[in-house]
């Protein structure tokens, strides 16, 4: 009996050092998030300051303000330091600087800074490493829109930019079915790049069913704003289509537009019109000057066109 006295004495104490334990947790948590929020207020009032004298046009006491708030950890003064100093507001326009405000903005958790922080790589994206970055934020941006307080511009840039990348498996694994799905976000809002980029997705079915009349909206609304890609699938479809949507008169209108642009697949369509006289009477020096045009492009199928030509036509020379 004892024992079990004992035992259970101990049992009492333990029970009695967990209830103090717990409590010294809890004063201890108390008293950590009473010293965080009184660290954040302490720089809520000078962001605060800080934003209305910028958005005021006091750009000093913006400066001010804005400086000592980001010294005390506020994401969101970088941010706006990140806009004068790209802007030029109250100091001198330094890139560089501005995207460091941009980029611990956006590492601290800002969404308004997701965009502007991809931005920054842009230039970088010579190398993989910038195109992975700019993919990085661009993402984020895009995931929390609601949040990121984009203008409808800045909307359409990012829509266009990933778009491009997954197109291109820049910073990223190439996808066209993604690709298509974020041009045709641009191209809804009037891109006539996304639109051209569109339609030929649709008219090769990369990424996206085959769809010939999608290929003809966006290449009509593409080649309404001068797009050189949506002027070449018009004259594809015009060219490649059955009788009675066949008509190489308007194939040759449309692939001229574009070739003009120095849109190398027209120019080497034109070319292959012009040698074969396929709708137009045959012009082998038209043929010779698209051919030499479209073989100044980086493209497999045009960079040798003019060499073979000239090896099937040696009278020419």
């Amino acid at each position: 009996m004892e024992s079990h006295k004992e035992i259970k004495s101990i049992l009492k104490e333990l029970s009695q050092m967990k209830k103090q334990s717990l409590f010294l947790i809890i004063i201890a948590m108390i008293l950590t998030i009473s010293a965080c929020t009184e660290k954040e207020y302490k720089y809520l009032a000078d962001e605060k300051a800080g934003i209305e004298y910028y958005q005021n046009g006091s750009y000093d006491k913006a400066l001010a303000s804005l400086k000592k708030a980001y010294g005390s950890g506020s994401m969101e003064a970088a941010y706006y330091l990140g806009e004068m100093y790209r802007q030029g507001n109250g100091v001198e326009k330094d890139r560089i600087v501005s995207c460091n405000y941009y980029q611990k903005s956006a590492e601290g958790g800002n969404r308004k800074a997701f965009l502007r922080a991809g931005t920054c790589h842009i230039p970088d994206t010579r190398d993989g490493e910038g195109f992975k970055e700019t993919f990085k934020w661009f993402k984020k941006a895009s995931e929390e829109l609601k949040e990121t307080d984009l203008n409808e511009a800045e909307k359409k840039d990012m829509y266009i930019r990933l778009g491009i990348m997954y197109y291109a498996g820049k910073g990223t694994l190439q996808d066209w079915s993604e690709a298509a799905k974020w041009f045709e976000k641009a191209a809804e809002m009037g891109d006539a790049y996304s639109q051209g980029g569109l339609a030929l997705l649709y008219y090769s079915g990369d990424g996206v069913l085959t769809d010939r009349k999608k290929a003809r909206y966006w290449a009509e609304k593409a080649a309404a704003q001068g797009n050189s890609t949506g002027e070449g699938i018009l004259g594809m479809l015009y060219q490649y289509s059955l009788p009675p949507d066949k008509d190489m008169r308007k194939a040759v209108y449309w692939y001229k537009k574009s070739a003009d642009q120095g849109n190398p697949i027209s120019q080497y369509q034109l070319a292959v019109i012009y040698e074969n006289g396929d709708g137009v009477p045959k012009n082998l020096e038209k043929a010779r000057y698209y051919y030499e045009q479209a073989s100044k492009s980086k493209y497999d199928l045009t960079k040798n066109s003019l060499k073979e030509f000239e090896s099937r036509n040696k009278s020419l020379q």
